[in-house]
């Protein structure tokens, strides 16, 4: 049972680890190590990023009874242009640290998806763009501009293939620490 993990949050600086011990979580960013009580969790929410061409990254924040919050991700940056999916380590640790919470603060909320109002908002947003697209299309295909109207599906094309699953995967919900979203982790194997 994997009670630690360790991932860089960004392509440069050093990795942060977690560690789970008993009711206390550490977290050691290289340069300070902080003590995290599991009972004073707030909420945890589970998160899908959309990332670069062919990489999902999973996220999840725990924030605490005083507003402080800290987060880990599905994907470590290994250099400005490489970065390792930690599946098999990310879906360990999170499922443990669910329940490590759980057992510390039974009152804790697990949230998956993003706050409703940035979620509504991305899916208006969404949804506007996509009808603007097909006007663009509708308009050049009437003016007779066949390259514009094709271009124009492909962006759309590209678009929905990218916003589509950020606004059906991040749809607000809760769920129980003993069954995380799968859909909100990376797929295993």
């Amino acid at each position: 049972m994997t009670q630690t993990y360790t991932y860089s949050p960004r392509p440069v600086g050093g990795p942060i680890s977690f560690a789970i011990k008993g009711d206390t979580l550490i977290v050691d960013s290289g340069r300070k190590v902080h003590e995290v009580r599991l009972g004073a969790v707030h909420t945890v929410r589970m998160t899908y990023e959309p990332g670069r061409i062919g990489q999902k990254s999973f996220r999840t924040k725990v924030t605490m009874s005083d507003g402080k919050n800290f987060t880990f991700s599905s994907l470590s940056w290994k250099s400005l242009v490489e970065a390792q999916e930690l599946t098999a380590e990310y879906r360990a640790f999170a499922r443990n640290l669910c329940e490590a919470i759980v057992k510390a603060n039974p009152q804790a909320r697990f949230i998956a998806g993003k706050p409703w109002w940035l979620w509504a908002s991305t899916t208006v947003v969404a949804v506007l763009s996509l009808f603007m697209m097909a006007y663009l299309i509708w308009q050049a295909l009437r003016m007779g501009s066949t390259g514009v109207a094709l271009i124009g599906a492909l962006l759309a094309v590209v678009g929905v293939w990218q916003i589509e699953p950020m606004v059906r995967l991040n749809k607000p919900r809760l769920f129980s620490s003993g069954a995380l979203p799968e859909e909100l982790m990376p797929k295993a194997g």
